[in-house]
């Protein structure tokens, strides 16, 4: 059985048509990107926070905070700790401090709540 060249050409120009016609809609569909996986990040340790009255202070050492009915409690002073506020003695002082093995080490130092202020 052989074919006619009409109907061979023929064939031949249904195949490039179908070759030649641009992609369905469901072929057009990206496939959606994979999300990269997050990266582990240590979250970083809150630090605990005192309030009160500067009982002493001995600047690069420590400093002793007085809390309201409670006895004083010595912070160690590093190179590290941010001092925003002067530390002097009755002045009303907050300190963001963390736990370290010889004590608390004062992180930061700010004014506390001035009395009298609205």
């Amino acid at each position: 059985m052989a074919f006619s060249v009409s109907a061979c050409s023929a064939c031949l120009a249904f195949a490039v048509l179908l070759l030649a016609a641009p992609p369905s809609e469901a072929a057009k569909k990206k496939r959606p990107t994979p999300t990269p996986a997050p990266t582990a990040t240590p979250t970083p340790t809150p630090y605990l926070r005192a309030a009160g009255s500067c009982l002493r202070y001995e600047p690069g050492a420590y400093i002793v905070l007085s809390e309201v009915g409670q006895p004083g409690r010595a912070f160690h002073i590093v190179a590290a700790t941010e001092i925003t506020a002067m530390p002097k003695r009755g002045a009303r002082l907050r300190i963001l401090y963390e736990d370290g093995p010889d004590g608390p080490i004062a992180r930061k130092i700010m004014p506390g709540p001035e009395e009298g202020k609205k």
